[in-house]
């Protein structure tokens, strides 16, 4: 099983996911679609850059750890929060200022404007990746460690080695040389003695480790790919539902319009001291919404 191809799995679920986001916004949510494309954008990145073999210490000053992919996640619902609510509450009116984006984004932890459906999407996705980044690294290390224990095995230049070199070169060869014909087999014994001494001793050092290590990442495998999926940690159907969870979070907010807006007037009110009103031009006091007023 090849890291590359979890990878490339991930990725292009990612990607189609990403697809059906983006022609949700524009059909379902069309004023909501163009200033949302970018956040769209940049919360699957981040998703496609978590599971990356190269997303380690080793590779990167700053990898993406599971606590910065929750952060992602919650910067794209604070991103999404002010279209939203023009969406629910303002519609048809002209976009919020960027200041009062501002104090919309301030207000977002306590409004809690799309209930707990962000909380639930970051940590149903960010534990199935994180399982998923955990299976690809697992992988990598095992490439690089047969590649290392190959090197080390037949690399090398020992009496031993040398010995052995010439031992498989005999056993290999040994009906076609010296005349012999070519119906006559090798020594059995001779075979057995050869991978007994140059390969087996040498391999069975690493034979415990190594059985342990392709048991773990079996197991490992059935809990990200399987699909009971008990634990969670199914990458593919966390990511092929993320439209959804989306939408979800869209309707709560919709649904939840008056609400909404009555809590987002109080705390807009306490935020409000710290803005200075008198600047603000008579078509922004115009506004229609009960919390747009107040600029």
């Amino acid at each position: 099983m090849s890291h590359f191809l979890f990878t490339e799995t991930v990725t292009t679920l990612a990607k189609q996911s990403e697809n059906k986001t983006l022609t949700l916004f524009d059909q379902v949510y069309r004023s909501m679609a163009a200033q949302s494309k970018p956040s769209i954008r940049a919360l699957y990145q981040a998703m496609i850059d978590y599971v990356s073999p190269s997303n380690t210490p080793d590779s990167l000053q700053q990898p993406l750890t599971r606590e910065l992919l929750h952060e992602r996640f919650l910067e794209f619902f604070s991103r999404l929060f002010p279209v939203a609510y023009h969406h629910a509450v303002n519609p048809g009116k002209d976009d919020f200022t960027d200041k009062f984006k501002s104090c919309l984004y301030e207000t977002i932890d306590e409004v809690q404007p799309f209930g707990d459906v962000p909380k639930q999407i970051s940590r149903v996705v960010g534990k199935s990746l994180e399982a998923t980044r955990v299976l690809i690294q697992a992988l990598t290390l095992g490439k690089t460690v047969l590649d290392r224990t190959d090197s080390a095995l037949f690399s090398g230049t020992s009496p031993q080695q040398e010995s052995c070199y010439n031992a498989l070169l005999r056993m290999t060869y040994c009906p076609r040389c010296n005349g012999i014909g070519a119906t006559i087999r090798p020594c059995s014994g001779f075979c057995t003695n050869v991978m007994r001494g140059c390969l087996t001793e040498s391999a069975s050092e690493l034979d415990l480790a190594w059985s342990g290590y392709v048991e773990t990442v079996e197991r490992l495998v059935v809990a990200v790919d399987g699909r009971n999926d008990p634990l969670g940690l199914n990458a593919e159907r966390a990511v092929r539902q993320l439209d959804t969870r989306i939408s979800d979070a869209i309707m709560h907010a919709m649904g939840n319009s008056r609400a909404l807006e009555e809590k987002s007037y109080r705390k807009l009110i306490v935020l409000s001291n710290s803005i200075d009103w008198e600047n603000r031009g008579k078509e922004e006091k115009d506004r229609g919404s009960i919390v747009v007023r107040l600029i």
